[in-house]
């Protein structure tokens, strides 16, 4: 039996980087879960398709062979800002890193995304569409010239690892800071209320105890 898996950064799809990052994150060291089999397991798993029992039934030298030529491709990337640009079938594709220029619609299905860690392709057909237009741009008749699905097609069966990568980080860093702030308004929303509800039973119990007598 044999185990297929990448041979580089940009032969891993933006879902097997997705569940890397998703498997990675927070992690502080890696030096003692590395030599776990566990953890092996499930980094082959990710990136070969095959299921965690599938890959147990290979000698641990298999695995731990696969599993580091793995982390040698994915240690090799060097983060930087995503090009944001990609060509697939002689069509360019761009993404706008200005989040303020995105149309109403795109900031509303971004939002909609439950995981982006679940749907990355849902999140690169937002982020990146066809060059000198924009986002499920209409014709006169208000009918959508280039929908979303059709890009979230493509970029599945064909998107740069290494752009994906630079991009995601970009994305979560965002993502990460308008979902902090929508905690923190929320926050500061229910302390008003709880102030304000706090001030209005003050006022019925000094009624109920007749501090204002008749004028109440």
């Amino acid at each position: 039996m044999n185990i297929t898996v990448p041979n580089s950064i940009d032969d891993c799809s933006p879902g097997q980087l997705a569940k890397w990052i998703f498997l990675s994150d927070g992690i502080e060291s890696f030096d003692s879960l590395m030599q776990q089999l566990d953890f092996q397991v499930q980094v082959v798993s990710i990136f070969s398709g095959l299921s965690k029992e599938r890959i147990c039934q290979y000698s641990p030298d298999q695995v731990i062979t696969v599993f580091n030529h793995l982390m040698n491709i994915l240690s090799d990337h060097k983060q930087s800002e995503p090009i944001g640009t990609v060509e697939i079938n002689g069509n360019k594709y761009v993404f706008d890193k200005e989040f303020k220029n995105y149309n109403t619609g795109a900031i509303i299905d971004l939002k909609l995304i439950e995981s982006v860690y679940d749907d990355p392709y849902k999140v690169l057909s937002i982020l990146y569409v066809e060059e000198g237009m924009t986002y499920n741009q209409i014709d006169e008749n208000d009918n959508v010239l280039n929908p979303s699905i059709v890009r979230k097609k493509l970029f599945r069966e064909s998107f740069p690892g290494a752009e994906f990568l630079n991009v995601f980080a970009f994305f979560l860093d965002y993502y990460t800071k308008r979902n902090d702030a929508t905690f923190a308004l929320k926050m500061a929303t229910a302390q008003v209320i709880a102030i304000n509800q706090k001030n209005e039973l003050k006022k019925e119990i000094k009624t109920l105890n007749g501090t204002y007598g008749r004028k109440t």
